[in-house]
């Protein structure tokens, strides 16, 4: 890859020290920055070009690519005789290593390539071009087949169109044998040496949805722990990211060439063909790690979310259980506002941004209509792709959510054989969908089938054992089999994957039903008093007032009643009997012992 500066002599013959001045700043902010981003070497400089090796034609082409950008953007509003303009030559072929310094004829076309580009062009081999079809929003043009010095075929020349606009990158000028000596020694020679292509690079807009790369974590501590630290999180949250469903994840050894401070998130994840890229840093301080997380779009290089988490140590290894659980379902909300944004900009929705849309929406609904409303955009998606399964699954758990909210046991009843048959299909047609495993767990729970649910839930929590909304799924189960101790265990876990997500909520709302059967009533009110700052419901209320009764605050258990019978007014022990089915003979017992004693003792009618 050859990079001569157009018109070098004119400059320094007008303004010598400028031109040296101007020099020393490209490659110090722009050339060396993006060598080094791209993993190249820079092999030796004369004045105004270098050679630079790279270990595969993406890699070149790609650095070739962010420095023409760069240097445009630099020149914009520049009068022509004051612009600095690189040409750039690319091949792949046979070299000579000595010692530190490349030869031969790979390097020697490399050269006649630069030749024949025009000022801000980059001009490619056939060798080049058949390893890198299309990189970064860029265009491979046709050149046609040109003779140069010392090469006793016409070679098949392509040029690079920045931004998708075609411009001629190929001069018909011959150039005689002491220039084409220069260019020999001063080019900058981007060579790809015999590397094998690691993957297509596609352009922007090509890049799957949901796609991420998790660029290695720097390092901010003193202590040199700190670099294993930031190492087994960026292990840790890569593989929690892969285990999303819908989430396109780089593998961690792949974004590893993407590691240092100066590394740009924007251009690692253009050349990943990725649509996100997340990148921080580790502070390690005594018994307390700190992270600074950043996730930025790599189109247009904006951040879209950054934040700071500040945890303790724990016995679950190196990086705390919550560090790595808050991270990965942030990032998965953030991810999927991202996609939804780029879907409203795009105009028709398809079953993808339709479901996506519902999905948003659903942890946020409170009335019957809302519930409606979410269920009708995943029948739409359907509509349009009878087989897309996050709409399958979504449907398949508004319908089970609406069932509990409608007197109707007619509607009911249907609503529940609809959403078992939809969270079925869902798994039959991708069971390796953690997410639709954890809905028909759900869905198996409101039927009564507590064996089956329980189930379901392990398949899904094999598949992802960071997802927090399951563990809590899988609490409840124990709970209903006679478990609350071991239920204890798994929502405690829930919580702490994610101490600030949507479901926490229900997850301290099942944590206080735990321990009521357990007859910690004290603990059972705590958990239910913080249940109620998130979303609180008529189950809160409802174990509120037999923890309440139960521990002896008559005054306390009869304003929880109130409020419990204000926003379910049909409440009585027989409806949340028939509600709730008959869990395990040791839960029933519970249930009688703890939960519907304290409700009789507060007033509350069988």
């Amino acid at each position: 890859m050859i990079a001569d500066v157009a018109g070098y002599s004119r400059m320094m013959e007008r303004d010598e020290e400028g031109t040296h001045a101007r020099m020393r700043e490209i490659r110090a902010q722009v050339t060396d920055p993006a060598i080094h981003r791209r993993g190249g070497r820079i092999v030796r400089t004369a004045g105004d070009g270098m050679l630079v090796e790279f270990a595969s034609a993406v890699e070149a082409l790609s650095c070739a690519v962010e420095i023409q950008r760069e240097m445009a953007a630099r020149n914009r509003g520049l009068a022509p005789d004051s612009r600095v303009d690189f040409r750039i030559g690319i091949n792949i072929g046979d070299i000579i290593i000595d010692g530190a310094d490349i030869a031969g004829d790979g390097v020697n076309l490399a050269a006649r390539l630069e030749a024949l580009a025009e000022p801000g062009g980059i001009a490619l081999s056939r060798a080049v071009r058949e390893q890198v079809r299309q990189v970064v929003g860029v265009t491979l043009n046709d050149a046609g087949r040109h003779r140069v010095k010392n090469i006793s075929e016409p070679i098949q020349v392509y040029t690079v169109a920045l931004e998708g606009r075609p411009r001629p990158a190929v001069r018909a000028k011959r150039w005689s044998p002491s220039r084409i000596a220069a260019l020999a020694l001063i080019a900058a020679v981007a060579v790809a040496a015999g590397a094998l292509l690691w993957t297509y690079l596609q352009t922007r807009e090509d890049a799957p949805r949901q796609s991420l790369a998790v660029l290695p974590f720097g390092n901010l501590s003193r202590q040199t722990e700190g670099e294993a630290l930031a190492e087994r999180l960026t292990i840790e949250l890569t593989t929690a990211l892969s285990k999303v469903s819908g989430m396109h994840v780089i593998a961690r050894t792949t974004a590893a060439r993407y590691a240092g401070p100066k590394v740009d998130a924007a251009s690692a994840g253009r050349a990943l063909n990725v649509r996100y890229a997340v990148e921080g840093a580790v502070v390690a301080a005594g018994d307390r790690v700190r992270v600074l997380a950043h996730l930025v779009r790599t189109d247009t290089g904006a951040q879209l979310w950054s934040e700071t988490f500040d945890v303790a140590r724990g016995d679950d290894g190196p990086v705390p259980l919550e560090l790595i659980g808050r991270l990965a379902d942030t990032l998965r909300t953030q991810v999927r506002a991202a996609e939804l944004k780029r879907l409203d900009d795009d105009g028709a929705p398809d079953a993808y941004a339709l479901a996506l849309r519902a999905r948003m929406q659903m942890p946020h609904t409170e009335t019957v209509e809302q519930i409606r409303a979410v269920a009708r955009l995943y029948e739409e998606a359907l509509q349009r792709d009878a087989s897309h399964v996050p709409a399958l699954a979504g449907l398949a758990y508004a319908n089970a959510v609406l069932a509990d909210r409608i007197h109707d046991e007619t509607e009911r009843a249907a609503l529940l054989r609809r959403a078992d048959e939809l969270s079925a299909r869902a798994v039959a047609l991708d069971a390796n969908d953690a997410e639709s495993w954890g809905i028909r767990s759900a869905v198996l729970q409101h039927a009564h089938k507590f064996g089956a649910a329980f189930e379901a839930a392990e398949r899904g929590l094999q598949l992802n054992p960071y997802y927090s909304e399951l563990h809590g799924q899988r609490g409840l189960l124990l709970i209903n089999a006679g478990r609350a101790e071991d239920a204890l265990a798994s929502i405690d876990r829930a919580i702490r994957l994610n101490p600030v997500s949507d479901a926490v909520g229900v997850h301290l709302n099942m944590r206080c039903r735990a321990l009521l059967y357990l007859g910690r009533y004290a603990e059972a009110i705590d958990a239910c008093q913080r249940a109620t700052t998130s979303a609180a419901d008529w189950p809160d209320y409802m174990l509120l007032t037999a923890a309440y009764a139960m521990s002896g605050d008559a005054a306390r258990a009869a304003m929880a009643r109130a409020e419990l019978l204000r926003r379910e007014p049909r409440f009585s022990i027989r409806w949340v009997r028939a509600l709730s089915g008959e869990p395990a003979p040791r839960a029933a017992e519970q249930r009688e012992q703890h939960l519907f004693a304290g409700l009789r003792k507060a007033g509350i009618p069988d």
